[in-house]
């Protein structure tokens, strides 16, 4: 649900608030630097949406509260209401998907922080969302009914097991998530390198070489996510793996050390892992390694 109303709040608070805004920014973006393209929409909504909802002025309100309280530009008695109870409900959070859902209605999601189940009225989710996975969303109550509010949800490509919801409520339960969290989230990845559609094939040496760079690039990163696994345990772990999903084979390594937090935003850290490093049913080749031998043997074939 985009109330109708945040394009109102948004110019209330640049037009009486600039200096305040532009701190906020800062705050969230540092020294002025361009957005990403790939993203820019979606960091731009989050952006609006965190100003409205999470940042607090200098006043000690957030923008949604002090519109809701002064409603400059006059607000009918059920668009206030409206507003009103949005501003005392809502609350920023990861929510996992379930396949429970009614097309063209409402979807049913779980709150990963706290464990509790909402039936979100969701036209165009409950028809394009998939069944698993997870969703950075504000959700609020209004008239007793539940609506994402604010900006679109993010979807992520991660599931849940139920023991992993249990470490998750446990370990992270004093954490109160953010729309800055996922406009960070969004950024980290923008700033990734991208593979090429049809990545040249590597030599050996330049095999050897990339596990060395991800050695480093996971040891300055244990004293950060307090990591339990060492990244010889994870190496060895790929090593053993049985063509399990990939993203349940991530799930589970978080599981068992590397924690939630890790897999949220080193995702493509994990990703180059798996792709470098050998494995055991690939007759300890790499999948890089069994991609160039693919493209060699394709390439003899070519000349002959």
């Amino acid at each position: 649900m985009k109330f109708p109303f945040i394009h109102l709040i948004h110019e209330f608070a640049w037009k009486n608030k600039p200096d305040e805004c532009k701190q906020a920014m800062v705050e969230v973006f540092g020294p002025p630097h361009p957005m990403p393209e790939e993203y820019r929409e979606e960091i731009g909504d989050l952006f609006t949406e965190w100003l409205m909802f999470e940042f607090v002025q200098s006043s000690k309100a957030t923008f949604i509260a002090e519109y809701a309280l002064r409603n400059p530009d006059g607000l009918p008695d059920k668009e206030l209401d409206c507003l009103r109870q949005i501003a005392q409900t809502h609350r920023y959070s990861y929510f996992a998907l379930t396949p429970r859902r009614l097309r063209g209605k409402w979807i049913e999601v779980e709150d990963l922080f706290t464990g509790k189940m909402y039936r979100v009225d969701e036209v165009l989710g409950s028809q394009n969302l998939p069944p698993v996975g997870s969703v950075h969303a504000r959700l609020a109550e209004v008239d007793d009914r539940y609506y994402f509010v604010g900006a679109n949800p993010i979807l992520m490509p991660v599931t849940h097991t139920e023991r992993m919801k249990r470490i998750f409520r446990r370990d992270f339960k004093k954490i109160r998530p953010s729309a800055k969290d996922t406009i960070q989230l969004l950024l980290q990845k923008a700033a990734q390198p991208r593979e090429a559609v049809h990545p040249p094939i590597p030599t050996a040496k330049e095999v050897k070489n990339k596990r060395k760079e991800l050695r480093k690039r996971f040891e300055k990163l244990v004293f950060r996510y307090n990591l339990k696994l060492s990244f010889d345990e994870v190496a060895k772990r790929i090593l053993d793996e049985d063509r399990v999903n990939v993203l349940d084979f991530f799930q589970k390594l978080a599981d068992e050390g590397l924690g939630q937090e890790f897999l949220m935003n080193e995702i493509k850290l994990l990703e180059d892992m798996w792709n470098w490093l050998p494995h055991t049913c690939l007759n300890g080749n790499a999948p890089v390694e069994m991609y160039a031998k693919l493209k060699r043997a394709e390439k003899k074939v070519h000349r002959s």
